[in-house]
């Protein structure tokens, strides 16, 4: 585990290297750098980020979520979601603030509704 700190005072908790390949859910109380490969779900009350290069077989819950690998499973994210321009995500996903590079690649349906706490939505108010 590596602890380093960004701009904004957010903490990196854990940085899952290239080489390294899980089989099974990864729940994180901080922040997460994937490079390598997650054969399973994330649960993450921070940000969860993946690399160009990176593979999730599986649902990604999140804070925030800044996304540049190839990603199959659904992701529910409470605040902010980028998909970058090397990323792929093939599944569903739910954010209050959507962000698609040019490049990027989405198979899915999208909603938009205000997520109130991971694993649960609320209806949009009109």
């Amino acid at each position: 585990m590596f602890q380093s700190e960004n701009n904004k005072g957010n903490k990196m908790s854990s940085i899952l290297g290239p080489e390294i390949e899980i089989k099974g859910d990864v729940k994180a109380k901080g922040s997460l750098l994937i490079y390598g490969k997650v054969l399973g779900n994330i649960i993450s009350s921070g940000t969860v980020s993946t690399a160009n290069g990176s593979y999730i077989k599986g649902n990604i819950e999140s804070n925030e979520a800044n996304l540049s690998g190839h990603i199959e499973g659904d992701v529910e994210v409470k605040k902010k979601l980028i998909l970058g321009n090397k990323s792929h995500l093939s599944g569903n996903l739910k954010a209050s603030i959507l962000t698609i590079e040019e490049g990027a690649k989405f198979d899915g349906m999208c909603n938009m509704a205000k997520v109130e706490s991971i694993g649960s939505t609320s209806k949009a108010e009109k």
